[in-house]
């Protein structure tokens, strides 16, 4: 590539991207790299990071109980969380999408230069999992998972594809550790970006009802539990 087309594809990352995908590959990917001077929780504020465990926890019931969610806070978010709901809206804008269910083919815009396959395979640990190729990605998916699980974990991973072009770090293979940061901000991408926080909140003032919002998002009742909880609607 050509020193001014190397040029180009850095002036057209925005500067919150390019400050996003710092973080996430300056981190150790356990924590989250700024959670030693983040202003939201030296002032009080609700922290993901230190919540972590709960969330990936419940991010997998099967059965959401409403008390069950009650320790998420409705405040503001960190920085992070932040720039990765930025991320989730520059590609839905980017797809034309404009109202839910959100499409499985703008996993396409994940990496626009490589093909990216999804299979089905009978995981028993992990969801969903992503290797990369030569020729492209491959995303595995848990062949007994429920559809609208299986739409989360493929946004989920889809994650993973753009934090490792966004910030190259060597790795062939991908799984869902439970409990680290960088499988939060995975999660969070892909709540953010199947559940736009404008639309759970048109919807919501409509039908005031948890399986009809899961059904009309086409996403697992849990993670849309965990996304009415963050937004203050429950």
């Amino acid at each position: 590539m050509s020193v001014g087309g190397a040029k180009d594809i850095v002036e057209k990352t925005p500067k919150w991207e390019s400050e996003l995908w710092s973080y996430v590959g300056s981190g150790n990917g356990a924590h989250c790299p700024i959670y030693d001077h983040c202003q939201l929780r030296q002032e009080g504020g609700w922290c993901a990071d230190d919540n972590k465990e709960r969330l990936s926890q419940l991010a997998d019931a099967k059965r959401p109980r409403s008390a069950s969610y009650d320790f998420i806070d409705s405040g503001a978010s960190c920085r992070i969380t932040q720039m990765v709901e930025r991320l989730a809206q520059k590609y839905l804008k980017e797809g034309g999408v404009h109202c839910p269910p959100v499409s499985t083919g703008l996993l396409s815009l994940a990496d626009k230069q490589h093909t990216i396959e999804t299979r089905l395979l009978p995981l028993k640990v992990y969801h969903g999992a992503i290797w990369h190729l030569r020729e492209g990605w491959v995303i595995q998916l848990k062949d007994d998972a429920a559809p609208a699980s299986k739409r989360f974990t493929l946004f989920h991973e889809a994650f993973h594809i753009l934090a490792h072009c966004g910030t190259a770090p060597a790795f062939s293979k991908r799984g869902s550790l439970q409990g680290s940061f960088n499988e939060l901000l995975a999660d969070y991408f892909a709540v953010c970006i199947l559940m736009p926080r404008e639309w759970v909140k048109e919807k919501w003032a409509e039908v005031k009802d948890l399986d009809k919002m899961a059904e009309i998002f086409d996403v697992p009742k849990s993670a849309m539990c965990i996304r009415l909880k963050r937004l203050g609607l429950t």
